[in-house]
């Protein structure tokens, strides 16, 4: 791996064709005090808070699972 990369380096670059089975877009309504919180959480870490969310509902998601079976 190189110790940095330019835009040259990605001129040849394609989309991955699978992205889009990967992800479901969704609209949810959060609260705004909620997605300030979110929001603080990524500017420490440096991660959208879109990506923060989805890890936490993962995490939840997957806990509900194992306490049903």
């Amino acid at each position: 791996m190189k110790a940095e990369y330019s835009v040259d380096d990605f001129k040849h670059a394609i989309k991955n064709p699978y992205y889009s089975k990967l992800n479901k877009e969704v609209v949810v309504a959060v609260r705004h005090d909620v997605y300030d919180i979110f929001c603080e959480i990524g500017k420490q870490n440096g991660v959208e808070p879109e990506i923060i969310m989805n890890r936490c509902l993962s995490s939840y998601a997957k806990r509900l699972k194992e306490h049903d079976e």
